[in-house]
């Protein structure tokens, strides 16, 4: 657990960088086409809030990546569990999902527009297809990585399957697995907040997208920093989902 002088010494950085730009910003310094002050973005978020956009913008985000990654847990679990049950099919899909998880998945994206249509189901698809890679190797290798002596006592022990999973091979490849849990949001959030910015379909993406091409740099900066403070609730939130579930 955190102590309070690790939270201060983050949010005093936070706070010097902030005041840092903003003198730099009112004092000219440095043309707003390519930096604004962050009272300027407030003042922004503020109002596009009130007017409701923002709002709507940050559900539909908040929806894409939620329902691309949980569908991406739902099949990278089992999936990596098969590929260690069967190891003919880990030593023949092992290396090429890593090659894929190498590769820019995101130029894909014209694929998925045309098979899915220009909305949310094809950037929930594309974030499905990034955020499920990663989910599947390290559940794989988590589970490649249990002493193979525990199995064997849980087998001595007549312990089922389903109990050498939940009190054998689950808790000692949870680091990995959760570690590819963090991962495929992490890639998830990008793929949906990139298309989103490529295609402007809704979210924050957009709205970063709009404020580029209308050279609007309070919500240029507006939209990067509602992706970031969305990409910090998700991952704290993971965090905490996966020591509830680890350390029970």
């Amino acid at each position: 657990m955190e102590s309070w002088r690790e939270k201060t010494l983050r949010w005093t950085f936070v706070a010097v960088v902030l005041g840092a730009i903003e003198a730099v910003v009112r004092l000219d310094l440095v043309d707003r086409i390519f930096l604004t002050a962050p009272s300027l973005i407030a003042a922004g978020a503020w109002k596009s809030f009130l007017s409701g956009e923002l709002l709507g913008l940050f559900l539909t985000t908040v929806y894409e990546v939620a329902v691309a990654f949980a569908i991406a847990v739902v099949i990278g679990l089992p999936g990596g569990y098969l590929l260690w049950r069967q190891p003919l099919l880990g030593r023949a899909y092992d290396e090429l999902l890593g090659a894929l998880f190498a590769s820019p998945l995101i130029l894909l994206y014209p694929i998925s527009l045309v098979i899915f249509g220009r909305g949310t189901n094809a950037i929930i698809a594309m974030g499905l297809v990034t955020g499920a890679i990663p989910i599947v190797l390290n559940t794989h290798q988590g589970l490649r990585d249990v002493n193979p002596t525990y199995i064997k006592v849980g087998k001595s022990m007549r312990l089922s399957e389903r109990q050498i999973m939940r009190y054998v091979l689950f808790p000692g490849a949870s680091p990995m697995i959760l570690g590819g849990l963090k991962l495929g949001l992490t890639y998830t959030l990008i793929s949906v907040i990139a298309l989103e910015f490529l295609v402007e379909i809704g979210g924050i993406g957009t709205l970063a997208s709009r404020g580029y091409f209308w050279f609007n740099t309070e919500e240029l900066y507006l939209g990067v920093a509602g992706a970031i403070l969305l990409s910090m609730i998700f991952i704290y939130l993971l965090g905490k989902a996966g020591t509830r579930l680890f350390s029970s």
